[in-house]
């Protein structure tokens, strides 16, 4: 599939499942500085294209707010079959064909990587995934952690991480923590943490929600779950996107939620700015 076929998949409407999606692909699309406002731009006539073509995968996107300038597309699917499906309807649509390739000429040159991944979720390791795919319409802000673990120690992370949930559903957190595992397109072992937020607010009550996990942890078991933690962890990275409507393509039920975000209104044109009167004639000359 053309590299902008795949560019416009994104976080799908998890509202339209029981839970999380069982399988997201997402895809990481790096830019040059000063080149993200025109990129929405040309992006955003691509969407509109999907929609008018009924697309078969509603989608999100997030837009970086630290780091280099980046914008994440993640689909979700119930099964790798789903994924093939969505791919045979771009290449049997001449229409979204077109656009997805007039997107790709024009946005070539600003675009100075894109990475592809493939994750399966995995509840075991997640906290209040339901409750992610009932509120996600609400939600405007999303932390990413993505944690490439040392090989041959999935089992030790697992049961960290269990802890962990252990921890949030003793001390009553109301945080959903869902955990994707990457199975292609990453060095692997590689995990995702997705946490979704109403406000960033959010975040100035992390420390509160950190002490109270200790405390349902007990010191001992803390301790034994950072080291752990520190000891299967190769590398990790964090991230912190908003939610971005202009580039997401949604269904009805979900924009219900709040259609004045997730339905926005086209930009007003300009105003016409003020005739310049016409100079005056010269007077003849004596």
């Amino acid at each position: 599939m053309k590299r902008l076929a795949v560019l416009l998949f994104a976080v799908a409407a998890l509202a339209q499942t029981p839970g999380p999606p069982q399988v997201i692909r997402i895809i990481r699309q790096t830019m040059k500085p000063g080149s993200v406002a025109e990129q929405e731009k040309l992006a955003a006539t691509a969407v509109r294209a999907l929609a008018r073509a009924k697309y078969p995968s509603n989608f999100l996107a997030l837009s970086s707010m630290s780091g280099e300038p980046e914008t994440w597309i993640v689909e979700s699917h119930d099964s790798f079959a789903s994924v093939e499906a969505a791919a045979t309807f771009v290449e049997n649509t001449p229409a979204v064909k077109w656009w997805l390739s007039q997107y790709e000429a024009q946005s070539g040159a600003a675009v100075t990587q894109i990475r592809r991944l493939l994750a399966i979720y995995r509840p075991e390791l997640s906290y209040r995934g339901d409750q992610l795919a009932n509120d996600l319409p609400k939600m405007r802000y999303v932390s990413v952690v993505m944690v490439r673990l040392v090989p041959a120690r999935d089992a030790d992370f697992a049961e960290a991480v269990r802890l962990v949930k252990g921890a949030y559903e003793k001390s009553g957190s109301d945080q959903p923590l869902v955990v994707y595992q990457v199975v292609s397109g990453a060095p692997s072992p590689s995990y995702l943490f997705f946490s979704p937020m109403v406000s960033l607010k959010t975040m100035d009550d992390s420390p509160a929600r950190g002490k109270a996990m200790r405390e349902a942890l007990g010191e001992d078991a803390a301790t034994k779950t950072l080291k752990t933690s520190a000891e299967v962890t190769a590398a990790s990275e964090s991230f912190l996107f908003v939610l971005n409507p202009r580039l997401s393509y949604v269904s009805k039920d979900f924009a219900a939620v709040d259609p004045d975000f997730w339905i926005p209104k086209p930009p007003k044109p300009p105003a016409p700015s003020a005739a310049v009167p016409a100079p005056a004639p010269a007077a003849p000359q004596p």
